[in-house]
């Protein structure tokens, strides 16, 4: 049963925010799929501003203000909906010591509206163990003039 809450607690981090840690040559994978109107300098400010807020609420085991970063009516595929219930998993995460979380942006695209990224993720125990690992589409919108994840997937990597 343990494992079973680790690997959906796994689940609702991944898909929580992206922060680009990646060098300059990876920027240059970050594209913005021919949409003259996206500025994909922006979009990437927002995704790095918004991951920087959920990696330090993470770190002191706010899952209220990770929550936060979430619509109020969003949905992980496959497991989640709602921000309550987001705000229920993360805590349950941070009492298992899975307090830590990397993201690498690997492309955006978008428009004013919506923000989609591509990004790969990693999971850490507190003491700094991984704890897993894998790739995440989240798809952002603005919710009272703050960018927040709508929707999000998270698919593991396989041991």
């Amino acid at each position: 049963m343990k494992t079973v809450k680790i690997f959906f607690a796994i689940l609702i981090l991944a898909n929580m925010s992206c922060k680009n840690n990646a060098e300059k040559s990876e920027a240059s994978s970050i594209q913005n799929n021919n949409n003259s109107n996206f500025d994909i300098e922006a979009a990437t400010k927002i995704v790095e501003q918004r991951s920087k807020e959920f990696e330090d609420a993470l770190k002191i085991g706010d899952s209220i203000a990770v929550g936060d970063i979430y619509t109020l009516d969003t949905k992980i595929i496959g497991a989640y909906s709602g921000r309550d219930n987001i705000v229920k998993e993360v805590y349950e995460m941070t009492r298992d010591s899975i307090t830590g979380i990397k993201f690498r942006i690997i492309n955006l695209w978008g428009n004013e509206n919506i923000i989609i990224e591509d990004a790969y993720v990693e999971f850490f125990h507190s003491d700094g163990t991984p704890r897993g690992k894998g790739e995440c589409l989240l798809v952002w919108k603005k919710e009272k003039d703050k960018w927040r994840i709508f929707r999000d997937v998270y698919k593991p990597e396989k041991k």
